[in-house]
């Protein structure tokens, strides 16, 4: 998909989302880090998406008085992100960076470009937040044996006086859902994109990657413990180094914490089929059949464990339906022909 160079603004309708709350979401850089500390987060560790060097935060607390309306002044900062008279920055997919960072490197993906937004918006006295929009844009990926990835679409949005505007940076299509992020859960959101996307360049099959990776999800569930897709990959990366006690208590967490993600239950499936564990795979896996009813991978690997415990008619059927779900799924329609060899009229 060709991206573009400048955002897609959206209005966003605050009755239909709940952002008026007394909830903090802003911190400033200092107190971020004094936060996240306080989590157990080496200092040397942290990261603040957000943070900007005094020269560009000065260029923000200037816009006051040339452009005094808060619509024109979000207008402003976008145009001088992407203007090659201002930042010159693009859209570059695949790299989760701070403010600082895309700025450097002149490219940034949705969380790297809200950053730097973000960070100028509140020098120039705006509410700008980030917001997490991954309902919209799903971004799960499965390795070569069918285990799920999570990651997170998290970019920015600003409530003005008469409205709230989102910016999506990667136009990936109208924002119907949103949810308004903390600078903490932002955080976290951070270190497991940037943990995921680890994984992404790799390759899923990359013990290397997950070894790397790993660092990054336990970051995200130090900072924010409630964020189950974190603790999903963290059980991924368990099972890549061979620790599987590990790993399904790390499942076990990510489905306490975010009851609707159906990867945990996938991966908790397909690790107790390796196993041998076969009543409690297909437990697994009917309940992420369940939460995800359009995943062909999940059919997929029910249809194994149906298969392993004798049932061929079972098996056939979740088969016929991930073949239904994506039609160029070789190992779906190999295992088929094996179960039901004879042309079905």
């Amino acid at each position: 998909m060709d991206h573009p160079t400048r955002p897609v603004l959206a209005v966003l309708l605050l009755a239909a989302t709940g952002c008026a709350t007394s909830v903090r979401l802003a911190y400033t850089p200092a107190e971020l880090r004094d936060e996240v500390a306080r989590r157990g987060v080496p200092r040397a560790a942290a990261v603040i998406p957000h943070e900007l060097d005094e020269s560009h935060l000065a260029w923000a607390r200037a816009l006051p008085d040339s452009t005094p309306g808060e619509a024109d002044r979000v207008q402003a900062i976008t145009e001088a992100l992407f203007s090659p008279d201002g930042l010159g920055l693009r859209y570059q997919d695949g790299v989760s960076t701070t403010a600082r960072e895309t700025i450097e490197g002149h490219a940034g993906n949705c969380l790297g470009l809200a950053s730097v937004f973000i960070g100028l918006a509140r020098a120039a006295g705006l509410r700008a937040y980030y917001m997490d929009a991954s309902v919209r844009a799903s971004e799960t990926r499965q390795g070569a044996d069918d285990v799920a990835v999570n990651s997170g679409h998290v970019t920015a949005v600003v409530q003005l006086n008469d409205k709230t505007v989102g910016l999506d940076f990667g136009r990936l299509g109208p924002v119907r859902w949103y949810r308004v992020l903390d600078d903490v859960e932002a955080l976290a959101h951070f270190y497991n994109n940037r943990g995921f996307e680890r994984i992404q360049r790799a390759g899923a099959d990359s013990a290397e990657a997950w070894r790397a990776a790993e660092p990054d999800f336990r970051l995200a569930v130090q900072v924010m413990p409630e964020l189950g897709r974190a603790w999903n990959n963290l059980g991924l990366a368990a099972v890549r180094q061979g620790r599987q006690e590990e790993a399904i208590r790390a499942y076990r967490a990510a489905i306490l914490r975010d009851p609707t993600l159906a990867a945990p239950w996938n991966n908790l499936g397909s690790l107790h089929l390796h196993l041998g564990k076969l009543a409690e795979a297909e437990e697994d896996l009917m309940a992420a059949a369940r939460l995800d009813p359009t995943a062909s991978h999940i059919q997929y690997n029910l249809a194994v464990v149906r298969m392993e415990r004798g049932d061929r008619e079972g098996a056939a059927r979740a088969l016929r339906r991930a073949l239904v779900l994506r039609a160029d799924y070789p190992a779906a329609r190999a295992l088929l022909a094996r179960l039901d060899p004879a042309p079905r009229r």
